[in-house]
């Protein structure tokens, strides 16, 4: 009877930890809240502009003729999205110089808003090729987005690519696009840190 009792004893020692090692398992994952899913798309949907962006520089019939790899880089000057949208950096993963930063969610977003304003009211201008499809891509990063919503964005368009004679218009496109094609990557990752959430924590 004695031996029945400690089999009887063991086998409910064991079912417990067996029910104990189930109920403190891996916590089931829930669902990402849907702005962090809407932003993880504004993510994804900017790494596209990025791809679409650098195809456009490589397009023969745009810059036949052109060495555009030797022209400069126009940005935006009216806006400070590099800085704005640094990460959150301390003293000890810093580089030498650099100083200490918090990162503005909302700042970052207002010059990502300016930005991508910009650039798709100077696609949109540009009459010497068809750059819709870009400005199209660029519009729909700012108008379907719910992160980068807020206030308007101010869609002023480069002057230099409607003014001037046609070569002229075409080297700064060039610039222009050079120029997008590097913010389009800060505004890419950006998107990405923002998707990830690290600077809330």
């Amino acid at each position: 009877m004695l031996p029945n009792f400690y089999l009887y004893l063991a086998s409910c020692v064991l079912l417990l930890a067996l029910s104990c090692q189930v109920s403190l398992g891996t916590p089931v994952p829930t669902p990402l809240s849907l702005d962090s899913e809407k932003c993880a798309q504004c993510a994804n949907l900017s790494r596209e502009l990025v791809k679409n962006v650098r195809k456009l520089l490589d397009e023969e019939n745009l810059f036949g003729g052109l060495n555009c790899s030797e022209q400069r880089v126009e940005v935006n000057r009216k806006t400070q999205t590099v800085l704005a949208c640094e990460p959150n950096t301390d003293r000890n993963t810093r580089c030498s110089g650099q100083q200490n930063t918090t990162f503005s969610e909302s700042e970052c977003l207002r010059n990502i808003r300016a930005d991508l304003g910009h650039f798709a009211a100077s696609l949109q201008a540009y009459k010497q090729a068809d750059l819709s499809s870009t400005a199209q891509d660029t519009q729909n990063l700012l108008n379907n987005c719910p992160s980068t919503q807020g206030e308007p964005s101010s869609q002023v368009a480069d002057p230099k690519l409607t003014s001037g004679d046609s070569v002229d218009q075409r080297v700064h496109l060039c610039k222009v696009l050079k120029g997008f094609h590097l913010r389009i990557i800060t505004i890419s990752r950006a998107m990405g840190y923002i998707s990830a959430g690290d600077h809330r924590k």
